[in-house]
Formats: C-alpha cells, sequence, structure tokens
C-alpha cells in the first residue's frame, strides 16, 4: 500500500465577516496545491487571552503563512499578552515573521467594491490599519515575504491560485520542519496522530465547565481511567474532545503520545483501532498488525497503556453497539436507536461483536493511561446492574450550550442582533444545542431580507417567526429546525444534500461529481460552496473528502422526497455497480466489498426489495455467510426484507416470489446459526421449508430441512434433530439434485455419529460424494472430511486425521469454518497427549478466527485456558476462569485443573444432564461418556436418568407434511 501523501499546514490570517468569499477561494487554492488550510473562525468566540494562545499556537504550528489585509483592521484582543492594542491578524503576521515562516500577502486595492459595512470607521483603529498595510509590504532581509494588491474577487482567485503554486514549490524546496511520520502517514509520538482530523461544522465556544471537567480527569490524581460523555447528535462531544486533546490536554501531563481514532469512518471498527493504536505507540508499520486477530492486538495495546500514560480518544463508540448495526446505520435518528430487533433480541447497548465488549471493559483498568469517549449511547458493559458506571468509569451527559456561548457562537457566523433576543430565543427552540445553533447562523445569514440580521430574521412570520416548536423535546426541536433548514435551501443545494445524505460515508470530488444531480461542475461548485457557507457540509482538506454531520445526514435522509429517492438514488446505484463486479474467492475483509454492500444499502432505502434481493444472492450474501462468515453484516442487510419481524419477510406478496422468501430466511437462519441463536435459527429454517414445499421446490426443500435439524442439534434436541435430519434426507433422495443429497447425507452421518451409532454412520460415509463435481464454487470443501475426522477422534483414533489436508482444503476454497475446524481439533489432540502449549496455540487460533468474524468461541476459549493452566500462564487462574462463559464440561476440567474439587463436581454433574440430552439413546454419546469417568475420578456418584420419552417430544408441524410430501413422490416414482 503505497504511503499517503502528507499536507502541510498553511495559517490563513485575515479579518472574517468582510472576506468569506476571499477566505474560501483562498482555502480552494490552498487544497489545490495539497497543503492544509489552518483558520481562525473557528476560535474567534474564544475568551480573548485563549483566542490570542491559540491563533499564534496555529502560527508556530504552520509551514507558512498567507495574511489577507482588507479595509478593516479587525478584532483586537484584551488582554495583558496585547498591551500594543493590535488585532488577531496583525499579531499573527508578526509571529510569522519572527518565526522567519515563507509568507504571502495580499492587500485590498482602493478600487475594489467594498460595502460601507466593511469599511474600518474607528479612528485609532484606522490608523494601526495604516501602519499594518505598510509594514506588510516591507521586506527584510533573506525572508520569503512577497505581496500583491487586488482590486476584485476574481484579480483575487487568479492571483491566489499562481502565488500559492510558488509557496508549495518553495516548502518542497525547504527542509521538512513537521514531525516525522511512519510509511502509512501515522504520526510519530508523542505528537498528535488523528485518524481522520476532525471536521467541525461550526466554531468551537464555552465549555469551560467540561473543559475543566476534562483537565481534572486527565491528572495523575484521578483514579479513573475512562471519561464517557453521553449526547445526543450535534451537541458538541467531538467538537470538545477534539478542542481539548488539541489545545488543553498537553499541558495536563507529559503524554507518551495522543491518539484520536472516529468510529464514523467507513470501515472504523475496535480491530481498525487498536491496529492504528499500536502502529502508532510502537513505531512499527501497520502492516504488521493488520493480520492479528482483535484478542492479541487488545493485549498488546493493554501492555502499551499500562506502561506509559497515553491519551485515547474513541469517538463516536455508539457505531460498534448493536443499535447502530443496520444497513442504514449512518441515517439513523437518535429516537430510532434500538427500536428493533437488529440482531435477535440482544440488548441495543451491547458490542456488535464479543470481543469489543472484553476489550472496553479492560480498558477501564488501563492505568496510568486515560481513554476519552464520545458515545450516542452507552456501551452496556461500561455499567454494572444498577446503570451506574463500573469501577474506573466516569460517566458524564453533555449539555447544550450556556445561553451566553451559544449567543457567541451565532455571532462568531457574523449574526448581528439583540443579545437578550437570541438567548431566549435559542433557549427556547433547540436549549442552545451547538448543531442547530449553527444552522440557525446559517439561516440568519442567508436571510435575503436583511442578511445576518437576527432580529429582523426571528421577527418574520415567514422565516424565524415561523419555526414554532410548541412542546417539542429537544431531539424533535433539532430535527424541526434542520428540516427547516433543508427546506430553505436553493433546489440545487437540496439536491445535492439528499443525494450525499443518501451515501453513508464520506467521498472524495470525484464520487461526488459522478453522483452529483448537478449538469456542470460550476453548479456544482457554488451548491458545494452554499451547503459548506450554511454548515450542513464538511470538507476534511487532509484527505479531500467531503462529508456530513451524523445528524445532518439522518435529517436530510428523512426529507428525501420518493421522486429524489428514485432518481438521485438511481445515480448512487449506477456509479458503484461500475466497482461491484469480480470474484468473491479470495476476500479477506468486508471492505473489499464496500461498493456491493452500497448499492444493496442504496436499492433497499429506495425499496427496491426485488433489486436489492437480486444484488444480495448474487455473490455478496454467500461471500458475507460463508467466505467471510460475516454473520452480522449480513443481518444487517437482510433485516429490512423482514418489516414485521424476523419470521415474516415484507410485501412478499408485491416484490418478493415465495422462493425469494425462502431464501432470505435460510440466510438469515444462518446467520443466527453462527451467532449462536439457535432459537431464531430454527424459525427461519421452517419458514423457509414451509415456503419451498408451498413452492413443490423439494431440493431446497431438503436443504431447509437439513438446516432445521442442524438447529435442533444445537438446542440439544437430538432426537427431533435425529428425525428431522433422516426425513430431510428422504426428501433429498427424490428430489435426486447432489447437491441437497450431499447436505441431507453428511448431516445424517453427523447426526448418527453423534448419538454412539458409529457402525450406522460409516455406513453412510461412502455413499457420499466427495469429488463434488457439482460444487463449483467449494462451498461445501472440507466438511464431510473434518466431520469423519472429528467422528474418528471420538471413537478413539488420535492418528492419520489428515488434519492437514483438511486445513489445507479449507484455506484453498476459503472456508474459515474449515480452518477452525482443523485447528480446534488439533488443540483435542494435543490436549490428549498433554502437549499444553502445542494445544494453547491451535485454540488460540481458532479463537482468533471466529473472533475475527465477530462469531461466538466459548468452548474455545476455556480449553486455551485449560492449556495454560497446566502451562502455569494463568497466575490469577480462579478469577480467569469466573469470567469464561464455556460449557459445563469444560469448566469442570478447568476447575478440576485449578484443584477445585467442590466447583468440579458442581459442573460435572451439569454436563452430564446436558449430555443426557433427550435421554437413551439420544443423547450426546462421547461427550457423556468422558463426563462419566470425570465423576468416577471425583468419586461422585453417577447420576440415574429417564430415558427417551416420545411423548414429550412431540413432532414438529412440518414433519407430517414432509411425511405427507415423501408419501407421494414415493408413489408417484413407483407409478
Amino acid at each position: 500500500m503505497s504511503a499517503p501523501r502528507q499536507y502541510p499546514d498553511v495559517m490563513v490570517s485575515s479579518t472574517f465577516a468582510d472576506l468569506r468569499e476571499h477566505r474560501a477561494a483562498l482555502m480552494s487554492a490552498l487544497q489545490g496545491q495539497e497543503m492544509f488550510p489552518v483558520a481562525m473562525e473557528s476560535d474567534s468566540a474564544l475568551p480573548a487571552g485563549t483566542v490570542l494562545d491559540s491563533s499564534l499556537r496555529k502560527v508556530r504550528e504552520a509551514a507558512g503563512y498567507v495574511g489577507i489585509v482588507s479595509h478593516r483592521y479587525g478584532q483586537i484582543p484584551v488582554c495583558d499578552a496585547n498591551p500594543d492594542g493590535m488585532s488577531l491578524t496583525h499579531l499573527e503576521y508578526r509571529e510569522a515573521v519572527r518565526l522567519g515562516r515563507p509568507i504571502l500577502i495580499f492587500i485590498m486595492g482602493d478600487d475594489h467594491p467594498v460595502r460601507v459595512a466593511d469599511i474600518e470607521r474607528d479612528q485609532v483603529k484606522q490608523a494601526k490599519l495604516d501602519q499594518f498595510r505598510e509594514e506588510v509590504k516591507l521586506a527584510d532581509g533573506e525572508l520569503h515575504r512577497v505581496y500583491r494588491v487586488f482590486t476584485s474577487l476574481e484579480d483575487f482567485t487568479s492571483g491566489a491560485t499562481q502565488s500559492v503554486s510558488e509557496l508549495r514549490r518553495l516548502l518542497e524546496s525547504e527542509p521538512a520542519s513537521v514531525t516525522p511520520s511512519a510509511p502509512d502517514g501515522i504520526s510519530a509520538a508523542p505528537e498528535l496522530y488523528a485518524r481522520p482530523r476532525y471536521l467541525g461544522s461550526h466554531s468551537f465556544v464555552g465549555r469551560q465547565e467540561q473543559l475543566t471537567t476534562l483537565s481534572e480527569w486527565a491528572s495523575a490524581a484521578e483514579s479513573r481511567t475512562v471519561l464517557l460523555f453521553e449526547a445526543i447528535g450535534g451537541t458538541g462531544k467531538s467538537i470538545l474532545t477534539w478542542e481539548w486533546i488539541n489545545h488543553y490536554a498537553p499541558g495536563v501531563r507529559d503524554w507518551a503520545g495522543r491518539f484520536w481514532y472516529s468510529f464514523y469512518e467507513a470501515g472504523a471498527v475496535m480491530a481498525d483501532f487498536c491496529q492504528h493504536a499500536l502502529s502508532y505507540m510502537t513505531g512499527r508499520p501497520l502492516e504488521e498488525f493488520t493480520g492479528e486477530a482483535q484478542d492479541e492486538l487488545g493485549e498488546q495495546l493493554l501492555r502499551q497503556l499500562e506502561s506509559k500514560p497515553w491519551l485515547l480518544v474513541l469517538d463516536g463508540l455508539e457505531r460498534v453497539l448493536v443499535a447502530y448495526h443496520r444497513y442504514d446505520a449512518a441515517r439513523l435518528l437518535d429516537e430510532e436507536a434500538g427500536a428493533t430487533d437488529e440482531i435477535g433480541d440482544r440488548h441495543p447497548c451491547e458490542a456488535i461483536r464479543p470481543e469489543d465488549e472484553d476489550l472496553l471493559r479492560r480498558l477501564a483498568a488501563a492505568a496510568p493511561s486515560k481513554i476519552l469517549i464520545s458515545s450516542r449511547l452507552v456501551p452496556k458493559v461500561l455499567l454494572n446492574h444498577a446503570s451506574q458506571a463500573i469501577p474506573g468509569v466516569l460517566h458524564q451527559q453533555l449539555p447544550g450550550l450556556r445561553p451566553a456561548d451559544a449567543e457567541a457562537l451565532l455571532r462568531a457566523c457574523g449574526v448581528t442582533g439583540d443579545s437578550r433576543a437570541m438567548r431566549t430565543y435559542l433557549q427556547r427552540h433547540c436549549d442552545c444545542h451547538p448543531l442547530v445553533t449553527g444552522i440557525v447562523a446559517g439561516l440568519v445569514s442567508d436571510y435575503l431580507p436583511a442578511r445576518g440580521d437576527f432580529d429582523e430574521w426571528a421577527g418574520d412570520a415567514d422565516a424565524g417567526g415561523s419555526l414554532d416548536v410548541g412542546e417539542l423535546n429537544l431531539v424533535q426541536k433539532r430535527n424541526h429546525i434542520l428540516r427547516a433548514a433543508v427546506s430553505a435551501l436553493p433546489e440545487p443545494s437540496r439536491r445535492l444534500l439528499c443525494t450525499l445524505a443518501i451515501l453513508s460515508e464520506a467521498v472524495e470530488y470525484e464520487t461526488l461529481r459522478a453522483v452529483s444531480p448537478l449538469p456542470s461542475s460550476a453548479k456544482l461548485g457554488r451548491a458545494v460552496s452554499d451547503l459548506e457557507q450554511r454548515g450542513l457540509l464538511q470538507y476534511d482538506w487532509s484527505t479531500r473528502h467531503y462529508d456530513l454531520h451524523p445528524v445532518v445526514r439522518a435529517v436530510s435522509a428523512s426529507t428525501l422526497r420518493p421522486t429524489d429517492l428514485r432518481i438521485l438514488g438511481q445515480r448512487v446505484v449506477d456509479h458503484f455497480s461500475v466497482g461491484a463486479h469480480g470474484t468473491y474467492l479470495h476476500l479477506r475483509s468486508v471492505d473489499e466489498l464496500r461498493s456491493h454492500i452500497t448499492v444493496v444499502r442504496t436499492l433497499l432505502q429506495m425499496g427496491k426489495l426485488h433489486t436489492a434481493f437480486g444484488s444480495y444472492i448474487n455473490g455478496l450474501g454467500p461471500a458475507l455467510l460463508f467466505k467471510l462468515e460475516a454473520a452480522p453484516e449480513a443481518l444487517s442487510l437482510l433485516r429490512p426484507f423482514f418489516e414485521h419481524g424476523w419470521t415474516r419477510a415484507a410485501l412478499v406478496d408485491k416484490e418478493l416470489t415465495r422462493l425469494q422468501r425462502a431464501r432470505l430466511c435460510n440466510d438469515a437462519g444462518a446467520a443466527f446459526n453462527k451467532l449462536g441463536d439457535h432459537d431464531q435459527a430454527l424459525a427461519l429454517y421452517q419458514v423457509a421449508v414451509e415456503e419451498r414445499l408451498d413452492y413443490e421446490d423439494w431440493s431446497n426443500s431438503a436443504i431447509s430441512l437439513t438446516n432445521v435439524s442442524i438447529a435442533l442439534h444445537r438446542q440439544n434436541r437430538r432426537a427431533r434433530g435425529h428425525f428431522v435430519a433422516e426425513l430431510a434426507l428422504q426428501l433429498a433422495e427424490l428430489s435426486g439434485i447432489p447437491g441437497a443429497l450431499f447436505m441431507a447425507q453428511l448431516q445424517f452421518f453427523v447426526s448418527l455419529g453423534a448419538l454412539g451409532d458409529t457402525d450406522a454412520a460409516i455406513a453412510v460415509w461412502p455413499a457420499l460424494d466427495l469429488r463434488r463435481t457439482w460444487d463449483v464454487q467449494g462451498t461445501n470443501a472440507g466438511d464431510a472430511e473434518l466431520a469423519y475426522a472429528e467422528l474418528m477422534f471420538d471413537q478413539g483414533v488420535h492418528s492419520d486425521l489428515r488434519l492437514d489436508e483438511i486445513e489445507a482444503v479449507g484455506r484453498l476454497h476459503g472456508k474459515r469454518f474449515v480452518v477452525r475446524g482443523a485447528r480446534r481439533l488439533r488443540g483435542h489432540l494435543h490436549l490428549k497427549r498433554a502437549e499444553w502449549a502445542a494445544a494453547a496455540a491451535e485454540f488460540e487460533a481458532a479463537v482468533s478466527s471466529a473472533r475475527h468474524c465477530g462469531l461466538p468461541c466459548s468452548d474455545d476459549e476455556g480449553l486455551r485456558a485449560l492449556a495454560r493452566v497446566h502451562l502455569g500462564q494463568l497466575p490469577d487462574a480462579r478469577a480467569e476462569v469466573e469470567n469464561l462463559t464455556s460449557s459445563h464440561f469444560v469448566l469442570a476440567q478447568l476447575w478440576q485443573a485449578i484443584g477445585d474439587r467442590e466447583r468440579a463436581i458442581d459442573h460435572a454433574l451439569a454436563a452430564h444432564r446436558f449430555a443426557w440430552a433427550d435421554g437413551e439413546p439420544y443423547v450426546r454419546r462421547f461427550v457423556l461418556d468422558e463426563v462419566i469417568l470425570m465423576l468416577k475420578e471425583l468419586e461422585v456418584a453417577i447420576p440415574v436418568l429417564p430415558p427417551y420419552d416420545a411423548a414429550k417430544d412431540p413432532q414438529l408441524p412440518l414433519e407430517k407434511r414432509v411425511e405427507e410430501v415423501i408419501a407421494k413422490l414415493r408413489a408417484k416414482k413407483s407409478r
């Protein structure tokens, strides 16, 4: 992977309100030369001393300086550090001169059109302005300083383009003064590394109480490691934490380094966070960490955090929670989060991936480091049963701005008016919500009868006076005003905003141009500028991507008209469909399917279920479920098809055929089975069987019936699972389809083996078509061979299991399940031989594979711990075992190894009850035999349990129907 370009920072210095268009043109010119403009408007509403400190710091951190001098002198900070009463722009210029920075100066000529309000009237300030204009024209020794006079916006734009190009060449010729970065573009500690830089949609103002809280919490004296700010979207969580980590945190402690990570970016997950954090902390290349499993990454991260005081910020952590695991997470309104069962019956504040919860829990004890989190929802793992923060966590609700600060934010955007009126309006209409305050500033600035005049705008019944919020709550107020702002947009700007709202992530200019509904680049440029000035669109100068604040995206998406969604959505589909092709055989990550996923997400948003189904089923679904085992991602795409719950597909009669509905149910069942929710899987599989029987699709009915048997076995319903497996085999034989027959035969073989009827299982084995010439994609590669090896191991055969061959087949066909199964079985072999280190390594590999996909692996974790106990690698073994959720038999082995006989007996007896299953002969034969041996070792009487009772195990409703179908097919075949 090529290293990203490094963009030198260039300070942009000028007055603000009178030079908006000039500043925009200058920043565009800098960006065109791959330089990053650093501007002061984000600090203009800070207290005077803070403004000056922040201003001069920006000059010191920049590689160059560009100043624009107009006919106004500008803001004069009143503080001890400015005894001569100079303006910010004047002070910034002198600091650049002192530092010897390359300087460009643009001076507004007398012939330049200018409003009366933009001419300096204060005589004292005018005298200082005259002095300043003369001062910037003077050359000084070897200092590179160029100035030019401009007489119009067009003249300025042309001159800026040329001069900035010269500045770029100059900076490239000088020795780099920036902090060295790794080849991956990752800063060297202790300098701040941000992935990505934060894009503010409004100025930072106020928050003195929260800034103080942050600094006090970050001190070494405060014992709590984690601080979590919770608030609805747009309250200013991100900008607060960004302001603090940049301007306040460096003065609190001598940090080993500061790392900012945003979960709002595409592909942002905890594993990616760990990889980038470790690369930053260790200085090693990112690629060294990309292949490692998250649990190992977490261990390495914790070692770093416990060795030195690092400061990490996890921004937007709600994106890793179940409530946001949806195809439309980027457009999810606060009030809709957690409203539906996106992943079965899981709590909306649980992490999507179990390993994320493990890491978050452990971060709370990662002293001496500090972890700052912002989130719309509090992760359940950070709360105790009383919904209070667990030890090591400080939980803070982030309120709106103070009225005075909200007013300052309005004024920083160039709005004028009565102070009391501003504060009253903002309190009533949005509780001084920062994002909405910025949007209000945009509405006032665009008010044509009196641009920027708050009093006039608020008093106009067709403008500010029309925003009646009544008794709405804060979220409703916020959404109401944002929708009004969207409605007030010129039509080109509105259509562009709606197009961006359809997308789920930031886009570069090429994509923006491709999906734009506007006919020319010029019109696109005007719409982009309009949205930026209104605070609705953000641009990241370093990555050159355009993006929307999550709340703006959500509210804008909710305003989409049906015709907009149809036309604009189709443009998105057409563009991303070009990249949604290629083989699925050698996939390594979900990121490789980003274009495919965008197509399906957009079609679902458009309500085109039939087309979305086709795009999903044509490779994407199988790739997610069976190649990548990305069950959570698959469920997020499948959920919109199930409008009325997971067992009833939406709009079946209008949009989807019975066979399509059956396929969706079958895939959703497979995903739930992988995640360990076998009850939900069984319900879905049964719906699939019924639909396929109705359509007389006998081969696929047999496949779904086989899946029903698998789900029943995983519920420990051994008798019912075996009976259904036998029915599936009979139906598959009558269908005559090789794939269906292979799957049914394999499940019947597994069922017989698990019951201990080895002779019958071995008799079935020769019938399996192991050549699988019909399996072109290798979907079933290695499945049968792994099942046979497992049966032989249970029979006591501990050699010649051909595990290396099985693992190789799995790797060749991208079958992670097969690779993981081979390594797990190899781990069991090593345990039998008391080869503890080898066993630990194999189970570690199995755990890593499962966790990488977000799949449960509690028994593998337990057996890894068992090997480590024997190796003496678990100094606090009791605490470790207490936190495990492994099966009773594994826990019994662990407690026995630790030496706690009573706990071992308790779990062994529970394991015996579980292995007894439905009663003889429908038991988990080999597990039962092992448990009985353990109970004898522990000198415990073997419990006497009742045998199988058919009267207590009624048939499933579908069994009778399948029996009738089989009878009819046999009768038809005999004729």
